[in-house]
C-alpha cells in the first residue's frame, strides 16, 4: 500500500470516528461528504478566480478532497454528482451573499456560514 492510500485510508476512518466519546460520528456515508466538500471547494476556488485573487491553497485542497472521493469504491456516482453539484450551487451563493450583499448582516451571516462549512471540509485535509 502507498503511503497515499494509506493516508486516505486514515482520513476515511477518521471521518466515520466519533470526535470525542460519545459523540456521533462526521459522517455515516463518507462518499456523501467527500462529494459535497468537493462541490464546496470547487466553489471556493471559482470565487477565487471571480475576484482575482490567488486560488492555490483552494485548488491544492479541491485536488486532495477529489483524490479523497476517487479513492471511495465507485458507488452511485449520479448521486454523488448531484450532492457536490448541490453543495458547490449553495456554497457559491454563500459566498455571493457574504460579499456583494447590500445588506451587512447578512453578509456577515452568510460569511461565517461559508467559512464554517468550508473550515469543516478543510479539517478533513492536511493542508
Amino acid at each position: 500500500m502507498s503511503a497515499r492510500t494509506g493516508l486516505m485510508m486514515t482520513l476515511l476512518a477518521l471521518t466515520c470516528a466519533p470526535v470525542s466519546p460519545g459523540a456521533a460520528p462526521v459522517s455515516a456515508d463518507p462518499a456523501r461528504l467527500f462529494a459535497r466538500c468537493t462541490g464546496r471547494l470547487m466553489a471556493e476556488v471559482e470565487h477565487h478566480w471571480l475576484l482575482s485573487t490567488d486560488p492555490a491553497r483552494a485548488e491544492a485542497s479541491l485536488q486532495d478532497m477529489k483524490d479523497l472521493l476517487a479513492a471511495l469504491p465507485r458507488a452511485e456516482t449520479r448521486r454523488l454528482l448531484t450532492l457536490r453539484t448541490e453543495a458547490r450551487a449553495a456554497q457559491r451563493a454563500l459566498l455571493d451573499t457574504a460579499r456583494f450583499s447590500g445588506n451587512a448582516e447578512k453578509a456577515a451571516r452568510a460569511g461565517l456560514m461559508a467559512e464554517t462549512l468550508l473550515g469543516q471540509c478543510r479539517a478533513l485535509l492536511l493542508r
